[in-house]
């Protein structure tokens, strides 16, 4: 999908997915509202990301093999890193979305999703993610 943008830094997206066909899908989608997409297949890639580089949005899927995505937002509070989070889900479970709400989580998506709404939903996430980077 191609959205009409100028040329500006839009900040660094990282997807966490366990399945590599959705990660793609994601990518295409996103890759224009984005000046970055860094990919981890679980939550412990995406953990050694979130070590090494600072990214102003993480989205990403709920039940996945090692660590889920509540895990690798929990990790993220206790360590203070405050990236606006997205998590998406085909579950739907109350108790994980309460859980992530208690940890900050900005917004949910269920699978399937619709297109426009996702990509809203991390460009409002990107945004908020660089305007914590402003003094």
């Amino acid at each position: 999908m191609n959205v009409e943008s100028t040329p500006t830094t839009k900040g660094h997206l990282l997807i966490i997915d366990d399945e590599p066909e959705l990660r793609e899908v994601l990518v295409a989608l996103l890759e224009d509202v984005t000046s970055e997409i860094s990919q981890a297949a679980n939550g412990i890639e995406a953990i050694e990301l979130l070590k090494q580089k600072k990214f102003h949005a993480v989205l990403s899927d709920e039940k996945m093999p090692k660590k889920s995505g509540l895990d690798v937002l929990k990790w993220m509070r206790e360590h203070g890193i405050n990236t606006p989070f997205i998590m998406h889900t085909g579950y739907g479970q109350k108790d994980i979305v309460r859980e992530a709400q208690k940890y900050g989580a900005q917004a949910f998506i269920d699978k399937p999703w619709d297109e426009k709404t996702l990509i809203r939903t991390v460009q409002d996430a990107l945004n908020r993610g660089m305007q914590q980077d402003k003094p």
